[in-house]
Parts: C-alpha cells; structure tokens; sequence
C-alpha cells in the first residue's frame, strides 16, 4: 500500500505539532508550605497576616488594588468575602507561623483556579496604600513551582518596614 507524499507530510506535521503542544505547558499552580516569621523588633507586638489564594481573573485584580488600609478596617466586606487563612502574631504566640502544605485550604484554592498567594499583612505604622507589591503590607507571589529555584517552601519575614520574601525565586 502506498501513501501519497502530502499525506506522509500532513502525517508528520501533526506529530510534530502535538509534540510541541505537550511541550508547551503554562503555569503549574500548587501548594506549599508557607512560613511566616517576626522579626524579633516586632516581637510582642499584635499582628495579623492573610494568606489567600488567589484566581487571577477574579480574585487578583480586585486585591492588587484594593487598599491595605481599608482591607483591615473592621467589618470591611473584601476581607470578609476572601478565601483566607489568618495568622495571628502577639502575646504568647509563636513569631513564626506555618500555612502547612496538606491544609485543606489548599485543595480549595487551587480548584477555583488560585494561581497567586496574597499575602496581606495588618502593619502598625505603615500606611503606603498603593497598588500590588508597591505597598510593603502586601506581597503578590506565584503558585507556579517553576518560578522558584526551590519549589518545597516559601518563607515571607514581617519587618518593621513591611512584608520581605526571603525565598529565591528564578531570574
């Protein structure tokens, strides 16, 4: 049985494009273990950090914007409504706090299409409120674990002057 040249190429390109559609692949949101420290200057003091994961058609544009200030304002709705895990710092708790990897929170963020974590942190004398990462009390950081150079962990340590991530992500 012989097959005619084009239908030997046309065979050919579509194997080459289904090859290179497996290749091509975006982001790869999952969970982590995420580790929230005090520096020992803010040791005592009372704060509280969010954690949320966020949907980057829904979720996203509405807290990158959204002011930090008004955020912690009591009874303030955009806080009420999000997918959140809470941190509490202060008196007789431990200055370092762990999201752990197996919480459940996780499986809920990443099936509603959670491709962020928000990170917003309630900072005493700290009032920037500007957009996105420009506003030391929020960090915006990718669930993608091709972004890290180590995808086990991310460790975020609250400063005086705001929220620092400390773990390396890829240039």
């Amino acid at each position: 049985m012989q097959h005619s040249p084009f239908r030997l190429l046309s065979l050919a390109l579509a194997a080459v494009a289904l090859l290179f559609a497996g290749c091509a692949s975006g982001p790869q949101p999952r969970a982590y273990t995420v580790k929230v420290s005090l520096d020992p200057a803010l040791a005592g003091g009372s704060i509280q950090v969010d954690l949320i994961g966020a949907n980057p058609t829904s979720d996203l544009p509405k807290l990158e914007g959204y002011s930090v200030s008004q955020y912690w304002n009591p009874g303030d709705k955009m806080r009420a409504d999000a997918s959140k895990v809470t941190l509490e710092f202060g008196q007789g708790r431990a200055s370092s706090q762990t999201l752990d990897i197996t919480n459940p929170i996780w499986q809920t963020w990443l099936k509603t299409g959670a491709q962020q974590l928000v990170v917003i942190v309630d900072l005493p004398g700290v009032d920037a409120d500007k957009a996105g990462n420009a506003d030391p009390r929020r960090l915006i950081l990718p669930l993608d674990a091709g972004q890290w150079k180590d995808p086990s962990a991310i460790e975020i340590l609250i400063q005086e002057s705001g929220a620092r991530l400390l773990t390396p992500k890829k240039s």
